[in-house]
Order: structure tokens, then sequence, then C-alpha cells
């Protein structure tokens, strides 16, 4: 087990910044994006066949990088009689062993890099769970995946994201925020900030467009805000689960499109969602299978699986096969509206371990609550941010919802009719009002199961 503790990764991470800052890192970010834009850019318009090719070749760069110098991936490897040089095919990768995210926590830091003074950079995942994942960065992949950035602006605007636009975060952690090449101009501000402090900010600089969580933008929503007044025309949302609805309601609410993007810490940007309302996969940021959680054979097109990620841009801490968690389908990849030639996730219905399981197993997303929730705030005639909720699940055949209102009645008859549309009638529905939500982590999770399938 791992003796690396809290206090440790903050000291580390204030000696790490340091590190960070003193050094001019925007000079090399800005000779990659004069040098590699270009090709990074067109990414995602290259034929997949390209796209696969590249692909292939990367990963048995990686695997190869990982059981050489890294002990965790050794041993595991070892195990199966991998020798370098064996992954020539997508039959040879799958039979690599899955990753899992309790042997990265276990492992930190001395199974996990090749030596331990490699963690200059660190990231860390948001603990939703209630469990860190701490990884090491290496300078390549914050380059790139800063480059990539840029990109994801131009794909989510429609290629409406000029040098001169300005984006602000409304986010943690900002060391890395920072204007690049002289232009992509970013401003940043944290979480913790007034609603009226984001407003004198938009008086300010008047972004094109705007990155934050969900549920700051529903923090905004009482304001009555029109953010095309300030100049704003998108806004992404991420790291927190949403639906299409209820980003239907946020952009209707505030005047604004709003788009989503699928990501985590170990796998960097995983899908982003286009104009279209298509999630195209970031398939240089890292490649994707879906797969069934009994078996662990990778499903078929259409079929719903379980998310596994393999990061293409960190060496650093090598992430492969990694068992990410959450439901989703894949599609081919077709030729796109806005372009993109990536594959397509659809229906990506939260993590498998928060969908609910009912007494006979079956399983039903977090999304499918979340939708009943949303519809709540028309039917029962409240605004969004008058409601909040969470669904808790910690044994089969039972649920209960924490509810915290505002100054709004709360017809709970009428919730409990709705629920009842999605789970058998004979699961015990227990609803609490509440002051604070039970089960919160480092982000805000709608939907959080304690039952594993079969127990």
């Amino acid at each position: 087990m791992s003796d690396f503790n809290e206090m440790d990764y903050l000291e580390m991470k204030k000696n790490e910044i340091k590190i960070f800052r003193a050094k001019d890192h925007g000079k090399e970010v800005d000779k990659i994006m004069q040098k590699d834009f270009a090709k990074i850019r067109k990414f995602p318009y290259n034929s997949y066949d390209d796209i696969q090719k590249w692909q292939l070749k990367r990963i048995s760069e990686i695997v190869d990088y990982a059981y050489e110098n890294i002990p965790l991936y050794h041993k595991k490897y070892s195990k199966i009689g991998y020798k370098k040089g064996m992954i020539k095919t997508w039959e040879d990768f799958k039979k690599l062993p899955l990753l899992y995210k309790e042997e990265l926590i276990e492992g930190f830091p001395n199974e996990i890099a090749k030596n331990v003074e490699d963690f200059n950079l660190s990231t860390r995942s948001s603990g939703s769970s209630g469990k860190f994942v701490t990884l090491s960065l290496s300078l390549d992949a914050i380059y790139t995946d800063t480059i990539q950035g840029v990109r994801q602006l131009m794909l989510q605007s429609g290629d409406n994201y000029k040098p001169d636009d300005i984006t602000l975060f409304i986010y943690t952690l900002p060391w890395w925020i920072r204007n690049i090449d002289g232009e992509y101009k970013q401003d940043f501000l944290p979480t913790t900030s007034s609603v009226e402090e984001v407003i004198k900010k938009l008086e300010e600089i008047h972004p094109k467009i705007i990155s934050t969580y969900p549920t700051y933008l529903t923090k905004m929503v009482p304001y009555g805000i029109d953010l095309k007044k300030y100049g704003v025309e998108l806004v992404i949302v991420h790291s927190e689960q949403s639906t299409r609805q209820s980003r239907d309601m946020l952009e209707k609410a505030l005047n604004v499109k709003v788009l989503d993007e699928y990501s985590s810490e170990e796998l960097t940007r995983i899908a982003l969602e286009c104009p279209e309302h298509i999630y195209h996969l970031e398939e240089d940021a890292c490649y994707i299978e879906i797969i069934d959680p009994k078996t662990k054979e990778n499903k078929n097109y259409g079929e719903r699986g379980v998310v596994v990620g393999t990061n293409l841009l960190n060496m650093s801490t090598p992430i492969i096969r990694y068992y990410q968690g959450d439901l989703a389908e894949m599609e081919k990849p077709v030729k796109c509206k806005c372009g993109n030639n990536c594959r397509i996730l659809k229906n990506i219905n939260g993590r498998y371990m928060d969908s609910i399981i009912t007494e006979d197993d079956k399983i039903i997303p977090a999304s499918a609550f979340m939708d009943i929730a949303y519809n709540w705030f028309s039917t029962l005639r409240i605004p969004i941010h008058g409601l909040r909720y969470q669904f808790v699940q910690h044994e089969k055949g039972t649920l209960e919802l924490y509810l915290i209102k505002g100054k709004y009645e709360i017809d709970i008859q009428k919730i409990r009719e709705s629920l009842y549309t999605l789970i058998p009638e004979d699961m015990r529905l227990e609803i609490k009002f509440v002051s604070e939500l039970p089960e919160t982590g480092q982000k805000y999770r709608p939907v959080i199961s304690f039952v594993k399938e079969g127990k």
C-alpha cells in the first residue's frame, strides 16, 4: 500500500507549480504551435484508416516503453509473456490485461514511474468516488494537450474561434492557463468566485467562449444573465455528467449554445460534442474501447458496455487499457456535417458503478434518472436552480432521493409517481429533504450506487 498522503501531495503540488512557472514553457508551446498545429488541427479530418494506423503505431511505442520502464506494467505484462515489439495488430493489443484505478492508487509513486524523481509535474483525478488517482505528467503531454485544447475550441465553435478571441475558464488549479503564441487568449476565475464577480469579468473581457462545470452554469441561471449580450457564443461544460436535456434548458435560460466535453484526468479529452450534438472521439489524445463488464471482451459497434481507454499523450505515467467505468456505446466513424471522421460515442450513461441495480440485476443508467429529474423543473414549474437532488443506492431493492429545495413548493407525490415510471413497483423509494447532499466528494454526482451487479 502507498504511504503517500494528502499533505505529501499538497507539498508536491506547491513545488511543481514553482518549477513550472520558473521556466518559460510558453516558448516551447509556441514552438510546437508553429511547427505542428496544422497537423494537429487536421487530424480529426484524416481518413479513419490513417487514424488507426497512427494509433496502433503510437500504442505499440507506449506499451513497449511501459513494459521496459514502469514496474507496474513490467509485472503485469511479464505474466502473459509479453516481449518488446509484440503489438503488431489490434488483436495483439486486446490481449493485454486491463488497468484498474486501485492499481494506480496503490502503485503511486514507486510502481507507476521509472523514477520517483519524474514526479515534477502531476495531476489528480477529482476524487468523485472518494479515492484520488495521482499521475505524473510529461511536459510533451502538457504541451500537446494545450494545443489540442485550441483545436477543441475550433471544433466545438463550428470553426468560429479565431486567434484574437478570448476564452474564460471558470475552473480550478489554473497553473496551465496562458495565451498561446501570443494569441488564443485565455482568462480565469476560480469556481469559488461569486456570480457577481463573473459578471464583472464578462463586462471587462467579453469572452467568446466560457469553459466551466454544469453546476456553476446552473448557479448563474437565477441572475437572469443573457450571455450573448457579453459576446459569449458558446459554453463548454465538463467534469460533471450532464444530459442533452439539461444543457438545452441551460441554453434557453442563458441564451447561449452549451456543448459537452467528455474527459477524465487519466485519459485527457475522450470525446467532444460537436455543433451537430454528436460526440466525436479525440483519437489522437486517447484510444477508446467498449468492453463487456463481465467477460471483459470488446463489444461490437452499437452495443453498450464499459469505457476502457489508453492515454496517447502522457509517457510519464502510461495509462494503458484503463477501466474508466462509464457506460457508453461506440458507433462507426461517419462523415459528420462538422467534417470529423473519428469514431462516435453514444448514450454515455455515466459510471457503470453508479447505475442503479434492481433486484433482478436490471441496470438502470444514471442518465435516465437525470432526465427524469430535469423534467421536474417543467412539470413542477420551478426554475432549474430551485431544486438540487441526488439519488443514492446502498442495497438492491431500495433507492434514496435527497432533495435541497429553495423557496419553491415541491410536490413529492408527483416526484414519486415520475420515478415509478422508471424503477420497478416493488423497489422501496425513500425521499428526504436535506440542507446538503450527503455524498459529494470533490464534484457533484447526481446518482451514486454502492451496489455491485449480482451482489
